[in-house]
C-alpha cells in the first residue's frame, strides 16, 4: 500500500503580506543552494536555526512555524553573513528582518524591543541621558548633549501632526591645506554610557587635524537591531532625517560605532532606489525636508585610514605602544554587507591591524576574529557559547588586549565577559578597547583620562608606557 503524502497548502496571503514589506519579497529568487548557511553563526552554535530552511518556509508560505510562538527568528544575530555569501542576492537576513515585522505587526516582539523602541519614541535616543550623564560629560569637559526634537521624530512615525524643522546653515570650505572638516554622528552608547571613549575621539582628531562638528537634532541612527526589526519603512525614513542633518551643512559625517555605520550606509544605498526615496522623502515632507544624498557615510577608522592616512597617524604617535600584543575584533557591521560598507574584505580584512601597527602595537589575529558578538541573539545561551570561544582564541595567543571599533561589541565583551566566566567557570580577564582610546593614549592623553577605571577588566598592561609620556 502506497502512503499518501500531505498536501502543503502554500498560504499565500503570508507571501502577499511578506512581499509589501521592505525587501520582503526577495526569498522568491532563493534556490536553496544552503550558502547561507555555511557561514552563519547562530546555525552552527544551534542547529534548530537554519536561514536556508526560513527562506523555504517563505517559499511554502509555512506562516504558522515562521510566525507562530516557536518562531526561530529570534535567534538570528544580524550578523549579515547570510547576505554576504548569497549568490542569489536574497538577503535573508533582510527577509528575517521584514518577518520580525510581520511579527511586530502581531505584537510579537521581545520585551527588550518594546523597551528601547518606547525610549527612542519618547527621548529621541535608545540609551536615556539622565542627570549622571549630564555630570559625567561636563566633568570630561564635553559638550552638552541637546534634547532630540522629538516632535519631527513623531511626525516621521505618523504619531502626532507635522513638526516645522529647523535648518542648519552651511558651513564654509575650509582653505585648501587647513585640515578636514566632518559631521560627527556620536550614536547613543558611547556619549552616554562610554564617554571618555569620546573624549579619545575628540582628542585625537584634533590631533590629525580633523575639525570635528557637532550635528545639531541627531536622533538614535535609528537602532539597526531593534528598531530596524519592528518597522523598517519607519527604520529608513529616521535615518534619512539623520542625512539631512549633515546635508544641510554641506558635511560628509563620520560614526564612531558600526551599527550607526550600518544604519546610515545602508539608508544611502537603498534610497538610490527611486521609488523607495520618493516613498521615504513623502514622509520627510511632513517635516519639511527632502533627502537629497549628498553626504557621505564613514566609520572613523575609514576616516582615519583614507583621509588622515596611517602615515599621519603614525606620525602624532609620541609613545609607541612596542612590544603590546593586541588581538583584533572586527564584529560584522563594519565589513559586512561588502557591497554596501565598501570598507574592507570581509574575509581578509586589515584597516584594522594596520591602524595598530601605526600606533607601534603588534596585531594578533586570533582564529574566532570572524565570529560576531551576538548582540542581536535573544538566546542566552548561544551567545555566551560564541563569546567563550573568541575569548578562548584571544588567551590562546597571548593577547594582553582585545581592540575593537564597536561600543556594542565592547558592551558584550566587557560586561559579558563576567557571565561567560561564572557560566564556564573559566576566567579569561582580558581587558577590551576602543581602538580610538589606544590611539589617544599613544599620542599622549593620560590613562586616567581614557575611562579604563569605569571598564570590567583594566587595560593595565598600558601602563607600562606611562613614562614615555609627553
Amino acid at each position: 500500500m502506497t502512503e499518501e503524502m500531505p498536501v502543503l497548502v502554500v498560504d499565500f496571503a503570508f507571501r502577499r503580506e511578506l512581499a509589501e514589506k521592505v525587501e520582503g519579497n526577495l526569498a522568491s529568487f532563493c534556490y536553496q543552494c544552503g550558502a547561507c548557511v555555511g557561514d552563519c553563526p547562530a546555525a552552527a552554535y544551534d542547529p534548530a536555526f537554519n536561514p536556508r530552511q526560513i527562506m523555504l518556509k517563505v517559499l511554502y508560505g509555512d506562516a504558522e512555524s515562521l510566525l507562530g510562538p516557536a518562531s526561530p527568528l529570534w535567534q538570528c544575530t544580524n550578523c549579515y553573513a547570510c547576505y554576504e555569501r548569497c549568490p542569489q542576492q536574497v538577503k535573508p537576513v533582510e527577509v528575517i528582518i521584514a518577518l520580525k515585522n510581520m511579527l511586530h505587526d502581531r505584537g510579537q516582539h521581545p520585551p527588550v524591543v518594546d523597551r528601547v523602541i518606547r525610549t527612542f519614541e519618547e527621548t529621541g535616543r535608545t540609551t536615556p541621558i539622565t542627570p549622571a550623564v549630564a555630570r559625567n560629560r561636563e566633568t570630561l569637559g564635553l559638550p552638552p548633549l541637546e534634547p532630540v526634537p522629538v516632535a519631527e521624530v513623531r511626525a516621521l512615525l505618523g504619531d502626532e501632526a507635522p513638526a516645522e524643522a529647523p535648518r542648519s546653515p552651511p558651513l564654509a570650505a575650509l582653505p585648501p591645506g587647513q585640515g578636514h572638516r566632518f559631521a560627527f554622528f556620536p550614536g547613543c552608547l558611547i556619549p552616554a554610557r562610554m564617554p571618555a571613549m569620546e573624549v579619545a575621539i575628540r582628542e585625537a582628531l584634533d590631533r590629525l587635524e580633523v575639525e570635528v562638528v557637532d550635528l545639531p537634532g541627531a536622533s538614535c541612527c535609528p537602532d539597526p537591531i531593534y528598531f530596524k526589526s519592528r518597522d523598517k519603512a519607519d527604520w529608513l525614513a529616521v535615518a534619512a532625517r539623520n542625512l539631512c542633518l549633515a546635508e544641510d551643512l554641506g558635511l560628509d559625517l563620520f560614526t564612531n560605532c558600526s551599527g550607526c555605520t550600518a544604519t546610515l550606509s545602508e539608508t544611502v544605498h537603498l534610497l538610490e532606489d527611486p521609488v523607495l526615496r520618493e516613498r521615504t522623502n513623502s514622509r520627510l515632507a511632513r517635516i519639511g525636508r527632502t533627502y537629497r544624498g549628498t553626504s557621505r557615510v564613514r566609520h572613523v577608522v575609514t576616516l582615519l585610514r583614507d583621509v588622515v592616512g596611517y602615515e599621519a597617524v603614525r606620525a602624532s604617535v609620541v609613545r609607541p605602544l612596542e612590544g603590546l600584543k593586541v588581538a583584533i575584533h572586527y564584529g560584522c557591521h563594519l565589513l559586512k554587507p561588502s557591497a554596501v560598507m565598501n570598507v574592507d574584505d570581509p574575509d581578509d580584512p586589515h584597516v584594522l591591524e594596520d591602524l595598530v601597527r601605526a600606533i607601534g602595537a603588534e596585531p594578533v589575529r586570533h582564529r574566532n576574529w570572524y565570529l560576531c558578538c551576538g548582540k542581536a541573539c535573544q538566546d542566552e545561551d548561544l551567545p555566551a557559547r560564541m563569546m567563550r570561544d573568541l575569548f578562548a582564541a584571544v588567551h590562546a595567543e597571548e593577547a594582553e588586549l582585545l581592540c575593537l571599533i564597536c561600543p556594542t561589541c565592547f558592551a558584550q565583551f566587557d560586561y559579558g565577559q563576567a557571565r561567560v566566566a561564572k557560566r564556564f567557570e573559566e576566567d579569561f580577564h582580558i581587558p577590551v578597547v576602543y581602538y580610538l582610546q589606544l590611539l589617544a593614549f599613544a599620542q599622549g592623553t593620560p590613562y586616567d583620562r581614557l575611562g579604563f577605571d569605569r571598564q570590567r577588566f583594566k587595560p593595565e598592561a598600558l601602563r607600562r608606557f606611562e613614562a614615555a609620556g609627553p
